[in-house]
């Protein structure tokens, strides 16, 4: 059996008051997350949102579908290499995947199946209806962690050496 597992994280608007309170970069939130293949580290990434998160579960899900925009590429070579190499991975019995998230409501919204979503998300539920699909259709198991167990964590803000 392959494990493929993704961590995405969002740290909303980091800077805000910590640097210069009237630079827009400062409102911005920071995505981060990391997609390990067998607890092997695949890709990561760190990186300032482009668009201004009104939430935190906004936030959440501008990362959420920047990491499935990495991830599904990523499951669908590594199928290709299975098949390649005569390993079965065609059914999800043989490849299982899970992204890790924190973020109650984005769970919530992740685990809804289009064209449905939740009352307060509806203005930015539109432009997630492609990941929520794809999951869906992919058999991707969507997992509930504690913050403190978030890999993605490391990618979106300094923390303490404790941490490490």
């Amino acid at each position: 059996d392959l494990k493929i597992d993704a961590y995405p994280d969002a740290d909303f608007a980091g800077l805000y008051g910590h640097e210069k309170n009237n630079d827009p970069a400062c409102a911005k939130s920071r995505t981060g997350f990391v997609i390990t293949v067998a607890d092997c580290p695949m890709v990561w990434v760190s990186k300032l949102q482009t668009e201004t998160a009104l939430s935190t579960m906004e936030a959440e899900i501008i990362a959420l579908a920047h990491c499935c925009r990495e991830l599904f590429p990523v499951m669908d070579i590594v199928k290709e290499m299975g098949e390649a190499m005569d390993l079965r991975t065609k059914d999800t019995s043989t490849m299982h995947v899970s992204i890790h998230e924190d973020n109650a409501g984005a769970l919530v919204l992740a685990e809804t199946i289009p064209p449905q979503f939740t009352p307060r998300s509806k203005y930015y539920a539109i432009k997630t209806v492609w990941f929520r699909e794809e999951i869906n259709k992919r058999g991707i198991k969507l997992v509930k962690i504690d913050t403190t167990e978030q890999l993605g964590d490391i990618f979106t803000k300094g923390l303490p050496r404790a941490t490490f």
